[in-house]
């Protein structure tokens, strides 16, 4: 269509620059040469709608594929991302106090495949490896000689009882999947329908801790407590630890019914690869939702059996149970409490009490800002350690300080510990005191 203008527009100058003959003659040109202006302004109009009809349906052409291939690719496609940051220092220890950072950023990706059928892929990526993670929640050698360019120090201390099974213990945080980048859960999780109830079931590599004994307060290391003795119960021999870093596979279901679903059983089979079938954990739980005093409450009782640990220890197997609960006393203050108890003499950590209480939007100005106090007490097995004392006791205060809208998290702590160990190491005052800061920063 430019090229017919164009050449309406040269003719028109041709026209233009030819001397007339006459006046009649120059008369009848100027009318040739008006009509012929007509025509040009009438095809530019023309061309100028069509072209913008021709750019306009371009347009809306792209944007329906590109708004397709969205639709497409991401349709389905959620994904969560987490860094988290740990500082830890010992206080009033002699020679030399301990220090430790470390830290690590978890990726989610979960794909809806169906309506009733989710892939998930759970990344984490963290400075530890197996053989440094077992220290007791990133303290070097569980508390114990290090070398470093200012000097070489003598050990301070030996691990704790939250932390002798699975090297958690001052820091829940730490990775019970260490190395670089590694595979944390990756499984499918589908929804059967049975009558007028969804019977839920998953099945991969996942990780029972998140599964069972939860508590509303008290199960996040990353925005709660981060003592493990508030975070995930020593009472119980996870197959998850920082210690082993171990590949756990599990088969795993829960089904909800009554009125608003108050009522939730959820049961699983955890193992190693290999021989899955046989050796493995089995646990179940049954969780009530309801109101006390117009207030939400929460109540688990949880219940596993344990051929795992036990088949290179005894023939039989054994069995640890507990309760965890959680409750908002108030618009402003929640209280939790949790026991888990065992029947075995494998585990150093025979009872395992935990309560607390947690403080929210206490300072006007600061809604979203969160204070924790809690107490943990355990009790060791003495028929599996001949530690001097038989409890440990353990108190930990964090303030959590909400930024940006609560992407960015940062909490100081204060963790003190009693006898920790049962004092069979040379602590100075039977007293263990860290102080910590922890930044977290959700996607």
């Amino acid at each position: 269509m430019y090229r017919h203008t164009t050449t309406f527009a040269a003719l028109l100058t041709a026209l233009v620059f030819i001397a007339p003959a006459s006046a009649g003659e120059e008369a009848h040109l100027q009318k040739q040469v008006n009509e012929l202006r007509q025509k040009i302004e009438a095809l530019q109009s023309q061309t100028t709608v069509l072209l913008e009809e021709e750019v306009e349906r371009y347009l809306t052409d792209t944007a329906s594929v590109h708004g397709s291939q969205g639709a497409d690719g991401l349709a389905g496609i959620t994904i969560h991302a987490r860094f988290t940051a740990v500082s830890q220092s010992t206080v009033g220890l002699d020679p030399a106090n301990r220090s430790a950072v470390n830290g690590d950023v978890d990726l989610d990706f979960d794909f809806q495949v169906t309506d009733n059928l989710n892939l998930f892929i759970h990344l984490t990526a963290n400075e530890g490896s197996s053989s440094s993670s077992s220290s007791n929640g990133g303290f070097p050698s569980l508390f114990g000689p290090v070398s470093t360019p200012g000097g070489s120090f003598p050990a301070i201390a030996g691990t704790t009882f939250a932390g002798a099974t699975d090297a958690q213990g001052v820091n829940g945080s730490v990775p019970t999947d260490p190395g670089s980048i590694t595979v944390y859960e990756a499984g499918i999780h589908h929804v059967l329908m049975l009558g007028d109830y969804k019977l839920h079931w998953e099945a991969g590599t996942i990780d029972p801790r998140r599964r069972f004994n939860q508590n509303a307060f008290a199960d996040d290391e990353n925005t709660q407590f981060i003592h493990n003795s508030f975070d995930d119960t020593a009472a119980h021999l996870w197959l998850t630890d920082a210690v082993a870093g171990r590949t756990v596979f599990g088969w795993h279901g829960w089904v909800s019914f009554g009125e608003n679903e108050q009522f939730t059983v959820n049961w699983g089979w955890f193992n190693t690869p290999g021989q899955f079938f046989n050796s493995g954990q089995f646990l179940f739980q049954i969780s009530w939702t309801g109101e006390v005093g117009g207030r939400e409450l929460n109540f688990r009782l949880m219940l596993a059996n344990d051929q795992f640990f036990q088949a290179s220890a005894i023939e039989d197997s054994t069995f640890s149970y507990g309760i965890s609960a959680d409750w908002w006393a108030s618009d402003s203050i929640g209280v939790f409490l949790r026991v888990v108890a065992n029947g075995d003499d494998v585990n150093i950590v025979e009872l395992d009490v935990s309560f607390g209480v947690v403080f929210q939007g206490l300072i006007g100005s600061r809604p979203d800002d969160t204070i924790g106090l809690g107490v943990g007490i355990i009790s060791a097995n003495t028929a599996v350690t001949s530690a001097p004392e038989d409890t440990e006791v353990t108190i930990e205060l964090y303030y959590r300080y909400m930024m940006e809208d609560g992407k960015l998290q940062i909490t100081p702590h204060l963790i003190i510990v009693s006898d920790p160990g049962g004092n069979a190491s040379p602590w100075q005052d039977d007293l263990l005191v860290i102080l910590g800061l922890r930044i977290h920063v959700p996607f």
